[in-house]
């Protein structure tokens, strides 16, 4: 024996000593860490800040800086390793900076960061810098309006590189009076003509048009059961669009018929039309009509008499653009000779070709107005004949769609500036044509479709190269947050013959683009499109100067989307291409080849620092569209989907969540309540945060088994999904209140969001279901309503 027991009794009493000196030391220097900031730092974000890790046992409940602070016996050698005690010395001595930010979520934990002096310029404006010695904090090169650049996703060690994004998944938009809208639009007439639904049935499908992402609305005010019920339709309209709430619809009405005992006349007398303009007004409750329409020539009036009296409506400001209906070409010309024509509404369909092969739809694009195609699948008489129509059937069978969807995506593919507006009266149908524009037909779909209408390809030919020819030289920058469905709308572009240029298919920064811009304007074509995130002002003013640079115009078609729309998207996307969510790790390895796959982080960023672009800037236009949604065929089930710790169970003692099977308490009456939403045909979903599973106190498999056992006790096998990662600053989509998991269980289960209702007793419960789009129930009043799914909503 070399060292007595005495000997080791006095060294193990100065060993305790000493750790508890070394614990007291770093517990003073980790509240003076807290203290940088107003109100001082929690333990769990400080934690996050030093990238802490709590061991897997002996730690239950408490955070990584919590048992370093704490003074409990248990816990009286828990203190910072070597690396943390450099980091914390490093920040007190001012050799690293302490940065922080408001949190991402309300209710959330703040974001913290440590870092060096040269990251701190890369930081967006948002972060709260702080040196503890008192050395000067860098001046920001910021470069917050280009925070997606290589630089500061390597700074988080989550660097995409540049990759050929995939092929467009939806049909782009339409100009048309002002505004872009969606190329299928609603013809309204059969809704107030013979044969009308009841009022209260119209007004559904008006609104389901409306939620359904319907931007124009073609009415009339002859559309009526005669002259004692003229405007009818227009009133309907008005109605709806009040109940609804909602802005960006293009109205387009018409005057120059009347109804007298329920016949259609023309009446193009500018008379007439002036009076009828004011009426349209009124019935539609607007000071100016959006778009006014000459219904018909009227043989007895002269032409240029009837546009004259649309010229003196547009300039008296009673209306704002002027449209033409069934005008031929040589009608057209003429009323371009008075007034400027912003749409011409002719009957066009694959059994009519009058509109392609009078020249009238090459015209429409040779002068870039918008051609808009009544009775698109060939009105209410000739529907059926294209049920029946043989080539038609078989596209339709090739993508397992209706004839009518492919008659729709024909009508569409004939011109690039072509919009459809089928008079529907039932929700499927309008549903149906609705999803026209997401088919693409490939060239084996035209050459059935050619065969059968030997004339098409000429027409569609003469019209897209008209449409091109029209074009002006001009730079478009498609902007918007992350997962706002920028690529969408580009597919549209290049089919007219535009550049693309995009830092998914270039790399670097966004100013790595300028050079290539330059060329491409020097060189010809001078027609690009740029989609990119162009959060900022600083971040848009170098395609401007480039621009002016080359004596091109620039526009901006900025897609205006709710932060928790493009978060879902995001989710989509994902799911879309792999299956599943990807976890932090994994989509760290997959950005290097899809810059797609990004953390949550990037869409919060674009929302912080976000200023949409206005003409101030220099831009010759800036066009807002908003983001819509289109509805997901099949998907009408309806779920109760519910947290689980603190909405269904408790635990005796311990962390908040059980961490073995008898851990688990229910909550009372919350089986009862179950039952009857399940018995009523509700599916029961679950969702939640077992954050455990990342700080050791559960696996997966304690997990799955606590679970099972809650689901025992509720007497129903519930189907329910968690997030395994770590507390914190969030890094995955499966983490409340990202909406990955309810993604999931919506496109599994064929749910309809609005249909379904989300129970939980958070702040980050409420905030998923509005991420996820569902309404939310607070869980105890949920559970202590006795009514059921039968009774009030339970929201």
């Amino acid at each position: 024996m070399t060292v007595t027991k005495n000997a080791r009794q006095v060294a193990q009493g100065l060993h305790e000593r000493a750790v508890a000196a070394q614990k007291a030391e770093y517990a003073d220097k980790i509240r003076r860490l807290q203290q940088t900031f107003s109100p001082p730092l929690s333990n769990a974000e400080l934690s996050a800040g030093l990238d802490l890790r709590a061991p897997a046992e002996g730690t239950v409940g408490i955070s990584d800086v919590g048992r370093f602070l704490s003074t409990s016996n248990r816990l009286r050698r828990a203190r910072p390793d070597g690396e943390t005690r450099a980091l914390i010395d490093g920040l007190l001595v001012g050799d690293l900076f302490l940065a922080s930010r408001e949190p991402s979520e309300p209710g959330g934990r703040r974001p913290v960061l440590v870092c060096e002096e040269r990251d701190v310029p890369w930081l967006e404006r948002s972060w709260d810098v702080h040196n503890l010695a008192g050395r000067p904090i860098p001046a920001r090169r910021a470069r917050a309006d280009e925070w997606e650049s290589a630089d500061v996703w390597d700074l988080f060690d989550e660097a995409p590189a540049p990759q050929a994004p995939p092929p467009a998944q939806v049909a782009d938009r339409r100009p048309l009076a002002g505004r872009f809208i969606p190329p299928i639009g609603l013809g309204a007439m059969r809704l107030s003509t013979a044969g009308r639904p009841d009022e209260a049935e119209a007004l559904r499908l008006l609104l389901t048009a409306l939620e359904a992402g319907v931007r124009l609305i073609d009415t009339a005010d002859s559309y009526c059961l005669d002259h004692d019920d003229v405007g009818h339709n227009e009133r309907l309209i008005r109605r709806a669009l009040q109940e609804w709430g909602g802005d960006g619809v293009v109205v387009a009405t018409k005057g120059g018929l009347i109804r007298p005992a329920g016949r259609w006349m023309p009446n193009g007398r500018p008379a007439h039309l002036k009076a009828a303009a004011e009426a349209s007004a009124k019935a539609l409750g607007v000071e100016a009509l959006d778009l006014y329409q000459l219904h018909a020539p009227h043989r007895g009036v002269p032409f240029a008499d009837s546009v004259g009296a649309l010229a003196e409506l547009r300039e008296a400001g009673t209306i704002r653009h002027v449209g033409l209906c069934n005008v031929t070409v040589e009608q057209l010309e003429e009323a371009l000779s008075i007034v400027p024509v912003a749409s011409v509404q002719n009957k066009a369909n694959p059994f009519d070709q009058v509109a392609f092969k009078k020249g009238v739809v090459e015209t429409c694009a040779r002068h870039g107005i918008p051609f808009i195609a009544h009775s698109p699948v060939g009105g209410h008489a000739g529907v059926k004949r294209t049920a029946r129509d043989a080539a038609f059937g078989a596209v339709a069978k090739r993508h397992g769609v209706s004839p009518h969807r492919v008659a729709l995506a024909w009508l569409l593919a004939m011109s690039p500036g072509a919009v459809a507006i089928p008079g529907c009266t039932r929700e499927a149908t309008l549903r149906d044509c609705l999803a026209a524009p997401t088919l693409t037909l490939d060239d084996e779909d035209l050459a059935v479709l050619d065969k059968r209408l030997k004339w098409a390809p000429a027409a569609r030919a003469a019209a897209a190269s008209a449409f091109a020819a029209a074009l002006p030289d001009e730079v478009v920058l498609i902007s918007g947050s992350p997962a706002s469905g920028k690529t969408s709308r580009v597919d549209a572009y290049l089919r007219r013959g535009y550049v693309r240029l995009n830092r998914d298919e270039h790399g670097g920064r966004l100013d790595d683009l300028l050079a290539p811009l330059k060329a491409t304007l020097s060189d010809g074509p001078r027609r690009v499109v740029m989609d990119n995130t162009y959060p900022t002002p600083k971040s848009r003013a170098g395609v401007l100067a480039t621009a002016r640079g080359a004596r091109v115009d620039v526009r901006v078609e900025h897609i205006d989307i709710p932060r928790g729309e493009a978060l879902y998207n995001a989710c989509t996307r994902m799911i879309e291409r792999h299956g599943r969510l990807l976890s932090p790790e994994e989509m760290k390895v997959e950005s290097r080849t899809d810059p797609n796959m990004f953390p949550p982080s990037a869409i919060t960023r674009f929302f912080q620092l976000v200023e949409p672009p206005t003409v101030a800037e220099g831009f010759v236009r800036v066009d807002t569209v908003p983001f819509v949604r289109r509805p997901t065929p099949g998907a009408s089930r309806r779920a109760l989907i519910l947290d689980y710790d603190g909405t269904l169970r408790t635990t005796e003692g311990g962390p908040p969540y059980p961490v073995v099977p008898d851990d688990v308490v229910l909550l009372p009456g919350r089986a009862e309540k179950l039952t009857a939403y399940a018995e009523a045909g509700w599916l029961l979903l679950g969702i939640s945060n077992q954050s455990g599973i990342a700080s050791g106190p559960l696996t997966m498999e304690s997990a799955r088994a606590c679970f099972d056992r809650t689901n025992e006790l509720l007497g129903h096998d519930i189907d329910v999904r968690w997030c395994p990662h770590p507390a914190g600053p969030i890094r995955c989509w499966c983490r409340k209140p990202m909406p990955g998991l309810g993604v999931s269980l919506i496109r599994e289960h064929g749910l309809d969001r609005a249909s379904c209702l989300y129970v939980g007793d958070r702040t980050t419960d409420r905030t998923f279901a509005a991420n996820v789009g569902m309404p939310f129930a607070e869980a105890d009043t949920f559970f202590a309503d006795p009514s059921g799914p039968d009774g009030p909503s339970p929201g």
